[in-house]
């Protein structure tokens, strides 16, 4: 990912809308972001890392604070970003939430959008953005701040944390999420699998304690063991023994169940007998009652009958009535129509003969009308011919005018093209003189790298000076020390002997000849030295032996530096300060050229500006002139039109005039007026009588049908009347009745009443007969030895045995489902507690490992795979690492066990070749630590490069930390980076270090002032 262009309004401290365009850089890779604190030197990498991923590029930066201070409310906050990756070029632009312009000048609260444009499409969600934007750069933004921005501080805090720290931040950079979640889900895992053991041992204890006491004594004492296959066993023992005697009971209650019902079904029937009895009595006495009530019901019937046929005859006589009045009514309805038809055809006759002239009439009128036409056309004509001749006066009057501004314009157009000449001329002299600019540069450039060599090669001598000096009194006090050293070994040698001889006792061995004789044994010196005293000037020593080969090797590489500067300046020593005098001359007199030629180019460049504003006035102009002329021609057409149509309506007229007979039109439309009224008042009245005429035909014509039909319909309720008389009087007779038939006839509800008696009484007779019948067939095949009351009697023997037998049953299968409810809880219990405790201890193990134990050195299996991880970012980092500091210091990881089970094997100490020791990396100085920070940034740009596939990163951001540095480290830290730029990537560096301005040409310089801040690029 490489920028193109960012855009920044209203953003952080920028008041102004900022544009950096990258692409300015030309092919200088390496620049620096200068200005004073606080100016916005980190807010340029806010606005990319905002841009891209919607977020700050440090820890300390909020979205809700991007909006600058600077402006009010009525200014727009945005960030726009044009970036290159693989070739293909694509663009964003995110606008925070702030309050912000809305329509009609009001404001309004402004949600965050985004718009990011790629491969022809744009996204505008902003989950969406964010996600296309990581997968095309195949980084997170974790990542992205570890290898693309390296905020100001982040990497001296991971240089400096713990394992902890560490495994936090590696966490997020190498995604190992999942992995400690693995870890999370085994302990949790176990951990849940352990308290269901626990819950299952304790549900087994309560259900045992369950268990009543009062059992087998092997039970009894399987229970006090808690010996659960035991109390399994005698338990399941025990519910056996409770079902068979459940069982057992259940017979003698089945038996006495049914000798029971036996005995009361007899009862019942005995009881049933006697009833019914009773009722036959009963029914008896009410029969002869019913027999009346069943004659008085069959009369009624009859005599409905013959009153239905009666209501006949009544109907078809009123009938009969009501069609001989409608008959009289349409007749008299006839006779009225047919009087008016004759009337209305006498009036149609005369108002057809008038019909018949209106053609001639017609004929008058459009003779009359067409007068009228050539009239009004005569004096439209002579209206259009008025207006044509003052519309060519009119336009003769513009044409003149026009006339006038088209040679006006064309004076003006050709100085505007003399104009325009110029400011070619000056493009070309300022391309001229920038191509004389241009190669001054690259004098000035060779020049100053020529300087910088030079002032190298003279650091290189004066240090090299100042090394041999102090590698002269090294050696001096080396050779001393060493002297003194020797001379103290041996005098320690030599007091060896005497010490030994010392403690020799007669008759005792010699320790070194083993002989019991001891006839000179040796004596002490004078001058006695300690072991210890030895030791110590032995280390005094070995100290000073490594200084003394340290500043021999760093003599050695200030010789070769020297040599090869002296091979590639070519030239001596001793030339050095007239060539050094030389080269500022030069630089003076090139700087000189520089400034008189960037003076000469800013004034041609005012003239050259103004070439859009003439080029637009001259077009302005020539299209003025054109559309001029284009009026002209098209106003002369017109008039030329305008006078061949005057001479072609004045010709219409003559003609017109020829043919008219009137000369008055108002008095032509009076007679067009009564001609037409007079010929709609004959077509109205003649059409009306025609239609009168058919409807009084139409009418007339009704009601001779309707007369016609009332008559058949009469003739038809005669004959019905005369036939249903006949069948009534044939009815009376055959029911048997007279005249008087009337007197038979029962309200409905009196009939219906009678009926349901009757009803009533046949099946209740029906009933009693068939279950008397029923009941005593039944109690023959019973049989009966005895009455009623000894039946009663053996059935209250029989209920009270029951009740005994079942209060036994009842505490049985209380106690059966008690014990069998235990049993299968703890057998349920004792599975599960089974299978849980082998998978718990499956668990446990993978747990411990994952998560780190005493057999892992408390290392868990995350922190192992960082570790890889690390591993590589040492490796990676100490190529660097090693270079900055000359070969002195390297990283290594600190592996050294400690006590405790908490975080470890991510620590870092660094392993110093001076004195052949490690030390932790917090005894690093400043320098040293910005150093390693930075080595550690790098080797970790690299390690997740690729590890995330070969993902390609062309662009570096560092904030801060030369500040810290002496001159030769910062010498090695811009040869690291001048590698990476080398290597192609866009590396940019924030500090505030003069030193920097002079050793990287390109810098975006950031300018502080009370009215916010302003960035400007310097190439």
């Amino acid at each position: 990912m490489r920028p193109l262009k960012l855009v920044m309004n209203a953003f952080g401290p920028y008041k102004e809308k900022v544009v950096i365009d990258f692409t300015q850089f030309h092919h200088q890779t390496l620049f620096l972001v200068s200005g004073p604190t606080g100016a916005g030197k980190t807010t340029i990498f806010d606005a990319i890392a905002y841009a891209l991923y919607d977020d700050a590029s440090g820890t300390s930066r909020g979205k809700d604070s991007f909006k600058s201070q600077f402006v009010s409310d009525d200014v727009l906050c945005f960030v726009e970003l044009e970036f290159e990756l693989a070739g293909k070029k694509y663009f964003i632009k995110r606008i925070p939430e702030q309050k912000g312009p809305g329509k009609n000048g009001k404001l309004k609260k402004w949600s965050s959008e985004v718009e990011f444009h790629h491969n022809g499409t744009v996204t505008t969600k902003i989950k969406e953005a964010n996600k296309e934007i990581q997968e095309l750069l195949s980084l997170s933004y974790e990542q992205f701040k570890q290898i693309v921005m390296l905020p100001q501080g982040e990497f001296k805090k991971m240089l400096e944390s713990n394992s902890a720290d560490k495994e936090k931040i590696f966490r997020n950079i190498f995604q190992t999420d999942t992995i400690k979640e693995l870890q999370s889900l085994l302990k949790d895992k176990a951990s849940s699998l352990k308290q269901g053991i626990d819950q299952n041992e304790s549900t087994l204890q309560q259900f045992v304690g369950m268990i009543a006491k009062d059992t087998n004594e092997t039970l009894e004492e399987a229970i006090r063991l808690f010996d659960i296959p035991v109390i399994i066993t005698e338990l399941s023992h025990l519910v056996e023994s409770h079902q068979k005697k459940i069982h057992l009971l259940e017979k003698e209650l089945i038996a006495l169940d049914e000798t029971y019902h036996d005995n009361q079904r007899k009862i019942d029937l005995i009881a049933a007998l006697a009833v019914l009895e009773k009722e036959k009595e009963s029914l008896e006495a009410n029969k002869e009652l019913i027999e009346a009530k069943r004659l008085g019901v069959s009369l009624a019937k009859k005599a409905e009958e013959c009153f239905e046929i009666k209501q006949q005859v009544e109907n078809i006589s009123n009938e009969k009535r009501a069609i001989q009045q409608e008959l009289i009514k349409e007749q008299k309805q006839l006779a009225e129509t047919s009087e008016r038809l004759l009337e209305t055809e006498e009036n149609y006759h005369v108002l057809q003969s008038a019909h018949r002239e209106l053609p001639k009439k017609r004929e008058v009128l459009a003779d009359l009308k067409e007068q009228e036409k050539q009239l009004c056309e005569r004096a439209a004509k002579e209206e259009a011919r008025t207006e044509l001749v003052k519309e060519n006066q009119n336009n003769q009057q513009v044409i003149h005018e026009l006339n006038k501004q088209v040679i006006a314009d064309g004076a003006q157009l050709k100085e505007q093209e003399y104009e325009l000449k110029e400011i070619q001329q000056a493009k070309t002299s300022i391309m001229e003189k920038q191509r004389e600019a241009g190669s001054l540069q690259q004098e000035q450039h060779q020049t100053k790298k020529q300087q910088e060599a030079l002032i190298e090669f003279s650091g290189y001598l004066a240090k090299k000076d100042a090394k041999q000096e102090e590698f002269q009194e090294i050696e001096n006090k080396y050779t001393q020390i060493e002297s003194h050293y020797q001379e103290q070994r041996l005098t320690y040698n030599r007091n060896i002997a005497g010490m030994l001889a010392s403690d020799l006792k007669e008759e005792q061995e010699c320790p070194v000849c083993g002989s019991l004789d001891h006839p000179a044994p040796a004596k002490l010196g004078r001058n006695s030295v300690s072991k210890e005293a030895l030791e110590e000037s032995e280390a005094q020593k070995n100290e000073i032996g490594k200084l003394f080969d340290r500043i021999s090797i760093e003599l050695k590489g200030l010789s070769e530096a020297i040599q090869s500067s002296e091979k590639q300046l070519a030239m001596q020593q001793s030339e050095v300060p007239a060539e050094q005098a030389k080269i500022q001359r030069r630089l003076s007199e090139e700087a000189e050229k520089q400034e008189k030629l960037t003076e000469i180019v800013k004034a041609l460049q005012k003239t050259v500006d103004n070439e859009e504003t003439a080029e637009k006035e001259k077009q302005k102009t020539a299209l003025q002139v054109r559309e001029t002329e284009s009026k002209i021609q098209l106003l002369k057409a017109a008039v030329e039109h305008n006078a061949k149509r005057i001479a072609e309506l004045k010709g219409e007229i003559d003609t017109l005039i020829t043919k008219l007979t009137a000369t008055s039109l108002s008095a032509i439309q009076v007679q067009i007026d009564e001609k037409t009224n007079e010929i709609s008042h004959i077509e109205e009245g003649y059409s009306k009588a025609q239609e009168n005429k058919v409807d009084l035909e139409k009418l007339q014509t009704q009601y001779q049908t309707s007369t016609k039909a009332f008559e058949k319909q009469l003739s038809t309720l005669i004959e019905r009347e005369v036939d249903m008389q006949t069948t009534f009087t044939e009815q009376l007779a055959a029911k048997q009745l007279d005249a008087a038939f009337e007197k038979y006839l029962l309200g409905k509800e009196i009939k219906q009443q009678l009926i349901e008696e009757i009803e009533a009484f046949d099946k209740k007779n029906w009933l009693n007969q068939t279950n008397f019948s029923e009941k005593r067939t039944a109690l023959e095949k019973e049989g009966t030895d005895q009455p009623v009351e000894g039946y009663v009697t053996k059935n209250q023997e029989i209920e009270l045995e029951s009740k005994t037998l079942k209060e036994q049953q009842r505490e049985l299968i209380g106690t059966e489902k008690t014990n069998q409810s235990i049993l299968s809880q703890i057998q349920l219990n004792d599975h599960a507690k089974k299978e849980e405790q082998e998978e718990y201890l499956l668990y446990k193990e993978l747990s411990e490992m994952a998560n780190g134990s005493k057999e892992t050195d408390y290392i868990s299996f995350e922190r192992f795979v960082l570790g890889i991880y690390f591993e590589e970012i040492i490796e990676a980092a100490n190529t660097r690492f090693t270079q900055m500091t000359i070969n002195r210091y390297a990283l290594i990881r600190n592996k050294d066990k400690t006590k405790g089970a908490g975080p470890k094997g991510l620590d870092l100490d660094v392993f110093d070749n001076y004195t052949g020791m490690k030390r932790s990396v917090k005894t690093l100085s400043g320098g040293e630590s910005f150093k390693a920070s930075l080595a550690l940034a790098l080797g970790l740009s690299d390690v997740v490069q690729n590890r995330s596939g070969g993902v390609s990163v062309d662009t570096l951001f560092i904030d801060e930390g030369f500040g810290t540095l002496d001159a030769e480290s910062i010498d090695s830290a811009i040869e690291t980076l001048f590698e990476l730029n080398q290597r192609g990537r866009l590396v940019g560096v924030i500090s505030h270090v003069e030193e920097l301005k002079t050793r990287i040409p390109v810098h975006i310089e950031v300018t502080k002032s009370s009215n916010g801040s302003y960035a400007t690029i310097k190439v």
